[in-house]
C-alpha cells in the first residue's frame, strides 16, 4: 500500500507547487514544495500523533477533513457559477455558446473506450474501501456506525454535486483558450478573468483537496506501517513506556512518508500526467478489493491464498505501470536527451488493471482451493458469516474479576490509560466494576483486544491480549442464551422470509417466559444463570443483567445457598423453604431437566408466602372450633376423677387408716386431669403462624395413643373403636404436635365414615429407610372421581356445612414437610370396602445399646410439648 500510494502522495505535492508557482512566477516550485511538506508533517502529527487516549480517535482531523471537503466543494460551485457568467454572460448565453461550438467541441474532446470506462468506473468505487485515506475516514476515525448508513447516500450525494461544476469550468476554459493540464483549469480561469478573489478561492480549494489526502493518508500509512512491519519485529517494553515509544515512532514514520514523497516528487518528469500518476495509484490499491469481497462473503478463502493474489497482482501492476514510472524517472534524470521510453496513457493503466486484477482474483481463489485452512481461519471465515456468528470458540479465562483485568493491562499500558480504558469499556458494555461473570469477563477481554489494535494494530494486539489475558482452556463454549439474544436482536433487520418468520416466534415465546407470573430461571450444567424472568427478578429483587451469565453462588445471600443446594439435591422439589430475609419469605421450589441434547435445569420458585398465612390462620380456626366441641366431652371426663377426689378427701376425714394408699389414689386420679388438660392445651397451641420446632425422634405408637385420648373426647362415635396395632419399636424424626394433628385429622375422617359398632385399625410397618403407617376403616368409601383430589384444599365429601375440606390437605403438606409420602385409597388395596391411608415418613433408629433410649425420647417429647405449652 505505501508504494502503491507513493505516486498519488506526489502528485499532491506537485499540485500544490505548481499551483503556488502560477500565482507567482518568482517563487521556487521546489522550494515551496518543501515548506508545504514540513507544515503538513506538523499537522499530521498535530492532528495523528500528539497523544494516545482511551478512545483514539482524533475529533479535530474529522472536523478539519470535514471543512475541507465544504470549502472544496463550495470552491468549485462557485467557479463554476463565476466561470458561467463571467466567461459566457449568464446561462442562456453559455446554452447558445455550446450549441454554436458543437463541431470544436467534438474535435478537442477525448472519449474513454468503452473497456476503459468500465475500469474507471471499477477504481472509482473500489477506492471508496481500498483507498487508504478514505478507509481511514469511513472505518478508523468513525465511532458510529449509523454514520456508514448515512454515508451510503452522502458520499455519492456529494460526488455528484461536485461532478455538475466540472463541465462548466471545462468548457469555460476551453472558450477562454486555456491549455495545459486540466487539473488547472479552475485556477487558470481566475487568472484569465483577471479576478484575485476567484483565484484565491480556486487556490485554496485545491490547497484543501491536496492538504487533506496528504494527511490522511500519511496517518493511516504511519499506522499500518508501524502495526505491521516495525512492532513485529521490534517491541517496545511494556508499562507507561510503550505509549511514547509508540507515538515516537509514528511520528518518525510520518516524517518520512512525507520525505519520500517529495523525494519522488522531485523525479517528476513534465510530460508525466497527473491523471495518470493517479491511476498508477488506484490500480495498486485495487489488488486489495477481491481480499475484501472474497474475505468477507466466501468462507473457502484462506490467509496463503489472499496472500498469493495480493502478491500476483501486485508484481503485475509493477511491472505493466511502476516499472515503466520508474524507467520514466530514471531516463529524464539521468540521461536527459533519451526520449521517454514509456507513456502512461489510457491503454496502459486499463490494460494493467484488467490483467493485475484478474491474475489477483484467480491465484487467490485456485491458491485457497489448494490449501487447508487454519483453525484461525475457519473461525474468522465463520465471524464474517451471519448464519455462523453466534457461535464461536470461547474459553474461561484464566482472570475472574474486572479488578484482575485492569491490573493486566496495567502492565502493557500504564495506569492512567489502563484505568481509562476499563472506565471506558465498562461503560460501552453497561457492566459494573465487581463484575465476575464468565461471558462478561470475555465481552471485556474482546473490547481491550480491539482498544489495544487501535494503538499497535490486529496482529500484536491479539498476540498481547492472549499473553496478558489467557484462557485456561479453550474450545466450543456456548454463550448465554441472552447473549445469543442480543445478538440476534442485532441482526433483525437482516432476517428475510422463513428466517424472519422463526425470529418473531422466538421473542413471541421469549415474552411469554418473561411474563409469566411465576418466577422462572434456567441453570446450565456447570451451574451458570442462563435465564431470569421479571417474576424472579421481583421476588428475589435480583436484575437479571447483573446475574445472568454468572453461577448461582455468585448471588447476593441467602439465594446463593438456596439455590445451588437445590441444584444439587436429588429431589426435584423442595416445600416450605425459608428465605431468611426481611420481610420473611417461603417459598416452594421445583426443578425438571430440559430435554436433550440440552442439559440445562429449569426451576419454578412459588411464593406461598401468603397461601401458608392464610393456610396457618384457618388450621387455627379449625383447632378453636375443634376445642369448643371438645370441651363438653373434657367437663364430662373432668367430672368423674373430681367426684372420687372429692369422696377420699371426705374419706380422709373419718378414717386414720391406710393414709397412704388413699393419697397415692389421690395422685392418680389428679394426673389422669392433669394428662386431659395438658393433651387439649398441646392441641389448641400448636395452630400457631410462628411455631417452630426442632425436629426430635417420635415414637409413633405413642403419637397414635395420644391422638386417639384425644378424640375420646368428643361425646360422638363412642361406639367407633380406635385399635392401635403399631409396632412400638417404630420412630420417625419429626415434630410430634404436628404428626399428631395429621393423625387426628386423619382418625376423625375414618370414625366420621364409619358406623356404629365398627372400628378403625392402626397398623406400621418397615423398610431400611421407611416407615409406613396403615390407617384403615370399613366405612362407606370415596368415590373414584373424588379419591384423587382429596387432599386438595376446600374439598370435601361431606354435606355443605359440616366441614372445611383443610384437614386432609393440611395433613399432605405437614407430611411433606417431613419429606414423606401421603396417599389414599377406596376400596382397600386387598379389595375390602372402606378407605385406607397410607404415610410414608423417613425411619429414625434410636440408639438399640442404651437401656434408656425410649424413655429419654418420651421425656424429649414431653418436654418439648411443655414448653410450646408455656409458651
Amino acid at each position: 500500500m505505501l508504494a502503491g500510494v507513493l505516486p498519488l502522495l506526489a502528485l499532491q505535492i506537485h499540485a500544490v507547487s505548481v499551483s503556488i508557482h502560477m500565482l507567482n512566477q518568482d517563487l521556487s516550485e521546489t522550494g515551496f514544495a518543501l515548506i508545504s511538506c514540513l507544515v503538513m508533517t506538523v499537522f499530521a502529527i498535530l492532528f495523528g500523533a500528539r497523544h494516545i487516549s482511551t478512545q483514539n480517535k482524533h475529533e479535530g482531523l474529522v472536523v478539519a477533513i470535514a471543512l475541507e471537503s465544504v470549502i472544496k466543494l463550495i470552491a468549485i460551485a462557485v467557479i463554476a457559477v463565476s466561470s458561467v457568467i463571467g466567461v459566457f454572460g449568464g446561462f442562456a448565453e453559455f446554452g447558445n455558446w455550446f450549441d454554436a461550438n458543437q463541431t470544436s467541441l467534438a474535435v478537442s474532446e477525448s472519449e474513454l473506450s468503452e473497456g476503459a470506462a468500465r475500469s474507471l468506473l471499477l477504481l472509482l468505487f473500489a477506492g471508496v474501501v481500498t483507498m487508504p485515506h478514505v478507509f481511514h475516514m469511513m472505518i478508523t476515525e468513525n465511532s458510529d456506525e449509523r454514520v456508514l448508513a448515512s454515508a451510503r447516500w452522502g458520499f455519492p450525494l456529494y460526488l455528484l454535486a461536485f461532478s455538475i461544476a466540472i463541465p462548466p469550468i471545462y468548457l469555460a476554459s476551453v472558450a477562454l483558450g486555456i491549455t495545459g493540464p486540466a487539473e488547472f483549469h479552475a485556477l487558470g480561469i481566475g487568472l484569465r478573468l483577471g479576478s484575485a478573489p476567484l483565484t484565491m478561492l480556486a487556490f485554496v480549494g485545491g490547497l484543501a483537496a491536496a492538504s487533506g489526502v496528504l494527511i490522511v493518508i500519511t496517518l493511516a500509512l504511519s499506522s499500518m506501517t508501524l502495526n505491521h512491519v516495525l512492532l513485529p519485529l521490534v517491541r517496545p517494553r511494556p508499562g507507561g513506556r510503550v505509549i511514547r515509544s509508540i507515538l515516537t515512532i509514528k511520528r518518525a514514520l510520518i516524517a518520512t512518508i512525507f520525505l519520500a514523497a517529495y523525494l519522488l516528487y522531485r523525479l517528476f518528469v513534465p510530460e508525466q500526467q497527473l491523471g495518470s500518476l493517479g491511476l498508477v495509484a488506484f490500480v495498486a490499491t485495487l489488488q486489495f478489493l477481491p481480499g475484501l469481497i472474497l474475505g468477507f462473503y466466501w468462507r473457502r478463502a484462506t490467509r496463503i491464498g489472499f496472500l498469493a493474489g495480493l502478491g500476483c497482482g501486485s508484481i503485475t501492476w509493477f511491472l505493466t505501470l511502476m516499472l515503466p514510472l520508474i524507467n520514466d524517472l530514471v531516463t529524464a534524470n539521468v540521461v536527459a536527451s533519451i526520449p521517454l521510453l514509456y507513456e502512461l496513457n489510457e491503454a496502459s493503466w486499463h490494460n494493467a488493471a484488467r490483467l493485475s486484477l484478474t491474475a489477483n482474483t484467480v491465484v487467490l481463489i485456485c491458491v485457497s482451493l489448494l490449501t487447508k485452512q487454519s483453525p484461525e481461519e475457519a473461525l474468522a471465515a465463520r465471524e464474517c458469516s451471519l448464519e455462523d456468528s453466534l457461535h464461536q470458540l470461547h474459553g474461561e479465562l484464566i482472570v475472574t474479576s474486572v479488578s484482575e483485568i485492569k491490573a493486566q493491562l496495567t502492565k502493557l499500558l500504564g495506569e492512567e490509560l489502563a484505568t481509562q480504558a476499563i472506565h471506558r469499556i465498562l461503560g460501552e458494555l453497561s457492566l459494573s466494576p465487581d463484575e465476575r461473570r464468565p461471558h462478561a469477563l470475555r465481552q471485556i477481554r474482546e473490547k481491550i483486544e480491539a482498544y489495544v489494535s487501535e494503538i499497535v494494530g490486529q496482529t500484536i494486539a491479539r498476540q498481547t491480549t492472549d499473553r496478558l489475558l489467557p484462557y485456561k482452556t479453550t474450545g466450543p463454549v456456548a454463550d448465554p442464551v441472552h447473549t445469543i439474544e442480543q445478538q440476534l436482536d442485532g441482526f433483525q433487520r437482516e432476517f428475510t422470509g422463513f428466517a424472519a418468520e422463526l425470529d418473531t416466534l422466538r421473542r413471541y415465546h421469549r415474552q411469554i417466559l418473561e411474563d409469566l407470573p411465576s418466577a422462572v430461571c434456567t441453570v446450565s450444567l456447570t451451574g451458570h444463570i442462563l435465564t431470569w424472568n421479571r417474576a424472579m427478578e421481583a421476588l428475589t429483587s435480583i436484575p437479571s443483567d447483573r446475574i445472568v451469565g454468572g453461577v448461582a453462588l455468585q448471588l447476593p445471600e441467602p439465594w446463593n445457598e438456596i439455590l445451588d443446594d437445590f441444584l444439587l439435591s436429588d429431589s426435584p422439589s423442595k416445600q416450605k423453604v425459608k428465605v431468611p430475609l426481611e420481610p420473611r419469605l417461603l417459598i416452594n421450589l421445583h426443578k425438571a431437566p430440559l430435554e436433550a441434547p440440552s442439559t440445562d435445569t429449569v426451576i419454578v420458585t412459588e411464593d406461598i408466602t401468603e397461601t401458608h398465612l392464610l393456610e396457618q390462620q384457618l388450621l387455627h380456626k379449625e383447632r378453636l372450633a375443634s376445642i369448643g366441641q371438645l370441651a363438653a366431652g373434657v367437663a364430662h371426663e373432668i367430672g368423674n376423677p373430681i367426684t372420687g377426689i372429692a369422696c377420699l378427701a371426705q374419706d380422709l376425714k373419718f378414717e386414720d387408716s391406710d393414709t397412704q394408699t388413699l393419697a397415692d389414689e389421690i395422685l392418680r386420679q389428679t394426673e389422669r386431669v392433669s394428662t386431659i388438660l395438658q393433651t387439649l392445651v398441646n392441641f389448641a397451641h400448636g395452630g400457631g403462624t410462628e411455631t417452630t420446632h426442632s425436629p426430635i425422634p417420635v415414637q409413633i405408637h405413642q403419637c397414635i395413643d395420644e391422638s386417639i385420648k384425644l378424640l375420646s373426647l368428643s361425646q360422638s362415635h363412642h361406639t367407633v373403636a380406635m385399635v392401635n396395632n403399631a409396632d412400638s419399636r417404630l420412630y420417625v424424626r419429626g415434630d410430634p404436635q404436628r404428626l399428631s394433628q395429621v393423625v387426628i385429622n386423619i382418625l376423625a375422617n375414618a370414625r366420621d365414615a364409619s358406623k356404629l359398632g365398627s372400628s378403625v385399625s392402626i397398623r406400621t410397618d418397615a423398610t431400611d429407610s421407611h416407615g409406613a403407617l396403615h390407617i384403615s376403616d370399613t366405612g362407606h368409601g370415596i368415590p373414584d372421581l373424588d379419591i384423587e383430589r382429596v387432599f386438595e384444599p376446600f374439598f370435601t365429601t361431606n354435606r355443605t356445612g359440616t366441614g372445611t375440606g383443610l384437614g386432609l390437605a393440611i395433613a399432605s403438606t405437614i407430611i411433606k414437610e417431613h419429606h414423606g409420602e401421603i396417599k389414599a385409597s377406596s376400596p382397600h388395596a386387598d379389595g375390602t370396602p372402606g378407605t385406607q391411608v397410607i404415610i410414608k415418613l423417613p425411619r429414625y433408629f434410636p440408639d438399640a445399646d442404651s437401656p434408656t433410649s425410649h424413655a429419654e425420647t418420651r421425656a424429649a417429647t414431653s418436654d418439648t410439648t411443655l414448653r410450646s405449652a408455656r409458651r
